[in-house]
């Protein structure tokens, strides 16, 4: 039997800042200030500016306590809102609905280049290989960029955002277990431009080598034109996968159409008109399914912020089958959204899946959501349709495990580490852990895992 003990990282993001002189001093006034005044405690309207210490120390201070509260807002209490749909398992049919076939899908979050990978090919997801691979269709967010330049290290500066990029070996490790893989990677994350257009490339020619559909990147301006659709399990899917920033890196010269970027969270009101056209393209050219996938939210809060819920039943009313979210770094709460344009679908929101691999050991980083869908094909109505039929949401959690005298990394189901016999540091950790899943789905995993 596997002892497990906390992954051997920082806790929090307070050892990659290397800031310094003034820029370091107002970060740690305005820590201080946070802590003796009680701030930030709930969602906060800062908009992400790596040059503002009001935004740094808000994200630092994030990273040290997570935020556990929903704002409340005129328009929008994020907590009321989503108490409905709090849990682990829905089901999604309307009851006139006649099936025909069926297939199963899987969600992850992002995929980091974690302490711990090298040795640990074919050992990171033994737990949960049948519940990420075990799928019909594998989806996650790849958010190291592979690379032909040196791999340094991941810090944050006043003159660069981190770096997170992988080793060929660790992206082995990352992107299958014992000959599964996933069959489409999300590119359109923060880190896409961190090597430039080199990384792109490079990462994108390992993934077509090993079979691996990319989404949220073009190569050409053609390709950016048309919608992305991919074949898997007899089924047409639509993709539109977007993100919120690239780090404020620059755009390769002349190519703005490379990285599908929408800027949630860096202006007040930002166009989602594109997304919205991307979904209609897709329905217009017969996928079966649409999924909206967007890289965004806010780092270290396990409650969307207001806009996003405005912004997720906009792409729903759009024709999307599902909106799937990752980026905060912690998983936070689904709600299933009926359009008022067809009140018989049920859009599932992930909001945040979370992190499938970190970079930091807190209790809340270390937790992340797999999502499995069941999607059905069959009769509505007289119509021949496919349809989500059912969602379920497995907590699992990054863990260190000693392998031939070093470090390497695991995942594992959360409810696992609860039911199995750990140190009393371990059991006190997987506690931590535990109480921030029920913040977010509620306690009833805990039934569903015994």
């Amino acid at each position: 039997m596997s002892v497990f003990h906390p992954v051997s990282m920082p806790r929090d993001a307070r050892p990659i800042m290397k800031f310094t002189g003034e820029l370091a001093q107002a970060i740690d006034a305005r820590l201080e200030a946070a802590a003796r005044d009680g701030r930030w405690s709930v969602t906060q309207d800062v908009l992400m500016d790596p040059h503002d210490p009001e935004s740094l120390a808000y994200w630092l201070h994030k990273s040290i306590h997570p935020i556990v509260r929903g704002m409340r807002r005129a328009d929008c209490d994020v907590e009321a809102h989503l108490q409905p749909f709090v849990g682990s398992r829905f089901s999604l049919l309307p009851g006139d609905f006649v099936r025909r076939s069926e297939r199963s899908m899987s969600v992850s979050g992002d995929l980091m280049c974690t302490p711990g990978l090298d040795g640990a090919r074919d050992r990171l997801y033994r737990d949960v290989a049948d519940l990420v691979f075990g799928a019909d269709i594998r989806y996650a967010n790849l958010e190291s960029t592979l690379t032909e330049q040196d791999v340094g290290p991941t810090e944050f500066t006043a003159e660069s955002t981190p770096k997170i990029n992988l080793t060929p070996s660790q992206y082995e490790t990352l992107v299958g277990h014992e000959g599964r893989r996933y069959d489409v990677l999300h590119l359109a994350n923060n880190h896409i431009l961190d090597c430039g257009e080199e990384g792109i490339f490079t990462t994108i020619a390992r993934l077509e080598a090993d079979g691996i559909a990319h989404v949220g990147v073009n190569t050409s301006p053609e390709e950016a034109a048309h919608p992305r659709i991919t074949s898997i399990a007899g089924l047409r899917i639509g993709w539109v996968a977007h993100t919120f920033s690239v780090n404020f890196k620059p755009f390769p010269e002349g190519k703005p159409w490379m990285v599908e970027m929408t800027p949630f969270h860096l202006v007040p009101h930002p166009d989602t008109a594109r997304i919205e056209q991307q979904v209609r393209d897709c329905r217009a050219a017969g996928c079966d399914l649409v999924f909206v996938a967007l890289h965004w939210g806010l780092e270290f809060e396990l409650f969307p912020h207001p806009d996003q819920i405005a912004w997720a039943h906009r792409f729903a009313e759009a024709g999307a089958d599902a909106v799937i979210g990752h980026h905060p770094h912690v998983p936070q709460p689904v709600e299933i959204y009926r359009p008022a344009s067809d009140p018989s679908r049920a859009v599932p929101i992930l909001y945040s899946v979370g992190n499938l691999s970190t970079l930091l050991s807190h209790p809340a980083t270390v937790l992340s959501l797999v999502a499995r869908l069941q999607l059905v094909t069959g009769e509505y109505h007289g119509r021949e349709t496919t349809r989500i039929a059912s969602l379920e949401l497995t907590p699992v959690v990054l863990v260190g495990e000693t392998l031939d005298g070093r470090e390497i990394t695991r995942l594992t189901p959360l409810s696992g580490l609860l039911q199995g016999t750990q140190s009393d540091g371990m059991k006190a950790y997987v506690d931590d852990v535990a109480a921030y899943a029920d913040i977010v789905i509620g306690t009833g995993w805990r039934d569903a895992g015994s």
